[in-house]
């Protein structure tokens, strides 16, 4: 008998502490930016749960993982390159110096 009534309890407190645990990471979203005087035109990066992505320039694009060190989220492209973006701050969008182009500012879609 005294199962039959721990087991409500139990459960319980299992959904709660999963509900808990199950976080979005505030980075975790779709960015969009444009650059100007870049090759590519319009930039869209996903930032996914479990540090996956994507990145698309123009009509190509690549698969990535994410990752946040010190403030600043790394991104390692598939294809071997690596960029660093930082946040602005105030602001939920993300600034990648890319070489030999300069600043590409993305902001986060709603």
């Amino acid at each position: 008998m005294k199962r039959v009534r721990l087991l409500p309890a139990v459960l319980l407190v299992v959904g709660v502490l999963g509900l808990a645990c199950e976080s979005r990471h505030p980075w975790e979203g779709r960015y969009a930016g444009r650059h100007e005087q870049g090759p590519f035109g319009a930039v869209l990066l996903t930032l996914e749960g479990g540090g996956k992505g994507q990145w698309n320039a123009g009509q190509e694009s690549t698969l990535l993982r994410w990752e946040e060190r010190r403030g600043l989220l790394w991104l390692h492209l598939k294809s071997g390159g690596v960029m660093v973006a930082r946040p602005l701050p105030g602001q939920p969008a993300l600034s990648i110096e890319l070489p030999g182009i300069g600043a590409l500012t993305l902001r986060k879609e709603p």
